[in-house]
């Protein structure tokens, strides 16, 4: 079993950006590039059948280089091989704490030498995959105590160093979002990647004591701001506030960019979306034990929903839907150069991220019932 060493070297980045703003709008204009639209052209998964293709919560879904997807299902803590194809190959894994077992694999991702890793509560296990079945080869501790039940990203940097995501305490004791590294010498590096204004946007904390309980409840503005963050293999990583388009892309080589999007609105909400998020604030203040609710519910939401990189190290910038809308949609860049414009069903769910090859998603959907399956969504341009 590997050990990592406790010490921590930490570092924090953050950026405002700067652009230039008249009268609340920004001057910048996006460049015309091409448009796909992706269509869902094969689903595996069943309501009943062969125990394989039943998901109870799919975790995460990677593909290989043969296209093989491949799926962790955390219900079973199962991870299932199918083919290109949709058919069942093999599976590994199972419940348990032993050599090739699993606890709860919530996050999958290729080591630059091409061995699985699997993210489980408080460690990682890593198989090597052949045509017929897997190995297993080692297990390594969480890099971070404060990781267990997280399931924030983990990916590797340039020299193929494992990168985990998670929260750390700062010098006054407040937990925040950090990228720790694990370096080849065994020493883990830490980086803060915002300060605690900014990675809680739209949150605010109240203590509460009543009835010999003491705790802390969390009251959240509606509809954003939101801090959100994207990491890719590699070393790169971007953050922003999902309020403005202006993002945080911090390359390898640890230099940091702004890119600047227009002064995009997000949709009005629905009246369906003011009633629930009005119940979500009177619960919050009842928990808080507050006379009102520090927030209000604004005219409209926030324009940008979240981030993720493809596989080929694109950043995706997917803008907040209309309320019922079918379609998502995302600018993708390729480093800080507005490269293309996608659009993919909604019926893809927001968890796990799509992994994404060139021009091929492969995401989670539900029924109405709840049955999850695993969709493959083929792009093509348009225009």
């Amino acid at each position: 079993m590997c050990s990592v060493p406790a010490r921590l070297t930490i570092a924090a980045f953050f950026l405002t950006a700067t652009a230039c703003y008249e009268g609340g709008d920004s001057e910048v204009v996006l460049a015309e590039v091409p448009t796909y639209e992706g269509t869902i052209e094969l689903e595996i998964g069943r309501m009943d059948g062969e125990d394989p293709y039943l998901f109870g919560n799919i975790g995460d879904v990677v593909v290989d280089e043969e296209g093989r997807v491949i799926v962790a299902d955390r219900q079973t803590s199962e991870i299932r091989v199918f083919e290109p194809d949709g058919d069942f190959a093999f599976l590994m894994g199972g419940p348990g704490e032993g050599p090739g077992e699993l606890t709860d694999p919530n996050g999958l991702q290729f080591g630059p030498d091409g061995e699985l890793w699997v993210r489980e509560s408080v460690r990682y296990s890593v198989f090597r995959l052949d045509s017929e079945g897997a190995e297993f080869l080692r297990v390594l501790r969480s890099l971070n105590p404060n990781h267990y039940g997280v399931i924030d990203p983990f990916t590797f940097d340039a020299d193929g160093q494992l990168v985990a995501v998670g929260p750390v305490r700062d010098a006054d004791d407040v937990s925040l979002e950090a990228r720790l590294r694990l370096r080849h010498d065994g020493v883990v590096d830490t980086v803060i990647m915002a300060d605690a204004e900014r990675q809680r946007a739209g949150q605010r904390t109240e203590r509460f004591a009543r009835e010999g309980i003491r705790g802390v409840t969390y009251l959240h503005a509606p509809f954003g701001p939101r801090w959100i963050r994207a990491h890719a293999n590699g070393g790169t990583w971007a953050e922003a506030v999902s309020t403005e388009y202006s993002i945080n892309y911090h390359h390898a080589d640890g230099t940091v960019s702004v890119i600047e999007g227009p002064a995009v609105q997000g949709p009005v909400p629905s009246p369906d979306e003011r009633a629930g998020a009005e119940r979500r604030m009177e619960s919050e203040r009842e928990r808080a034990g507050l006379r009102a609710h520090p927030f209000s519910i604004p005219d409209r939401k926030a324009p940008l929903a979240r981030m993720f990189f493809d596989r080929n190290g694109r950043l995706w910038v997917e803008k907040t839907g209309e309320y019922g809308a079918e379609i998502r949609e995302a600018d993708v860049y390729e480093g800080t150069t507005l490269a293309a414009r996608y659009r993919w069903p909604r019926r893809i769910q927001y968890w796990p991220t799509p992994e994404i090859v060139d021009s091929v998603l492969y995401g989670v959907t539900a029924d109405s019932l709840g049955v999850q399956r695993v969709a493959r969504v083929q792009f093509r341009v348009v225009n």
